[in-house]
C-alpha cells in the first residue's frame, strides 16, 4: 500500500490514538460509559463531574467551574482534542409548578454550562485540525415532554448552541454535533420515578412498563449503543459530520 493511502485510511479510521479527550457528566452511568468508549479508542480521557471519584470535580453549572476544569486538563496532559459534553440532571414537575430553582439549575448544566465550556476549550480545540465536541442532547431536543419544561427547554437551546458552533468551528476543522439518546435505564431515569408515579397516579413499576413500552423492540437504550454513536463522532471517521442531532432511541422518534 502507498504511504498517501495509508495516511488516507489512518485519517478516516476509528482509533483515537494520540487524542486527549475530555468527558463531562463522567462519574454518571452514561458518561462511564463514554468514557470507556473513548478509552478502548485509544485516547487519553479525563472526567469531570460535580462529585465522584477518579474525575475532577467541579461545578460545570458556573463559568469559573468550566474555565477550571478545562485549564485542568490543559495543564495535565498540554494538549484538548475531544470534548463531550454530558452533565446532566432532572427535575418533574407540572409548568405552574416548576420550582424556580430547578428551571435554574438545570439550565445552567444542561445549557449555560456547555456554552462556558465550549468558550473555555476553543482556543485549545482550534489549535490544530480534527478537534470533535460531542453534546448529549435528548429526544426532548425537538419535541415536547410533559412536566419537563426546564429540560426540554435546555435541551432545544443546547441544539442551537450545537449548529452555531459547528458553522463558526467548521473553518478550523472542528465538528461540533449532538446524540439524542431515547430512555436509558440509568439512575437519572431511577431518580425522576416516584415523581413520574405520583404526578401520573400510579406505581414505579407501572411507570417503568410504561416507559419500556414507550420504545419500539420494548427495551431500554443501553448506555453502550449510546456511547459508541459519540465514539464515531469523536473520529476521524465522523470529519464529515457536523452541526447536526443524532437520535439513539431505537426509532422511537421516527413516529414523531
Amino acid at each position: 500500500m502507498a504511504e498517501d493511502d495509508v495516511q488516507r485510511s489512518d485519517a478516516h479510521g476509528w482509533s483515537l490514538e494520540g487524542r486527549v479527550a475530555l468527558v463531562t457528566g463522567a462519574a454518571g452511568g452514561l458518561g462511564k460509559a463514554i468514557v470507556a468508549e473513548l478509552h478502548e479508542r485509544g485516547a487519553v480521557v479525563h472526567g469531570a463531574d460535580i462529585a465522584g471519584e477518579g474525575v475532577f470535580n467541579a461545578d460545570l453549572s458556573t463559568a469559573s467551574g468550566n474555565r477550571e476544569m478545562v485549564a485542568h486538563v490543559l495543564s495535565t496532559a498540554g494538549r484538548l482534542d475531544i470534548l463531550v459534553l454530558n452533565a446532566r440532571c432532572q427535575f418533574v414537575s407540572p409548568l405552574d409548578q416548576f420550582p424556580d430553582a430547578e428551571w435554574d439549575r438545570l439550565r445552567a448544566v444542561m445549557l449555560v454550562g456547555p456554552f462556558f465550556a465550549l468558550k473555555a476549550a476553543w482556543s485549545a480545540l482550534t489549535k490544530t485540525p480534527g478537534g470533535r465536541v460531542v453534546v448529549t442532547a435528548s429526544v426532548a431536543s425537538y419535541g415536547g415532554a410533559r412536566q419537563k419544561v426546564a429540560c426540554t427547554a435546555a435541551k432545544h437551546g443546547a441544539l442551537g448552541l450545537v449548529r452555531v458552533a459547528a458553522l463558526e468551528g467548521a473553518v478550523h476543522g472542528l465538528t461540533i454535533n449532538a446524540v439524542a439518546p431515547g430512555w436509558m435505564d440509568t439512575a437519572l431515569m431511577r431518580g425522576q420515578l416516584e415523581a413520574q408515579a405520583a404526578n401520573r397516579g400510579v406505581s414505579i413499576d407501572e411507570v417503568v412498563a410504561l416507559f419500556r413500552a414507550a420504545q419500539p423492540g420494548n427495551r431500554f437504550v443501553d448506555v453502550r449503543e449510546v456511547a459508541a454513536v459519540i465514539g464515531f463522532l469523536a473520529s476521524p471517521c465522523a470529519s464529515g459530520i457536523n452541526g447536526t442531532c443524532i437520535p439513539v432511541d431505537l426509532g422511537a422518534s421516527a413516529s414523531a
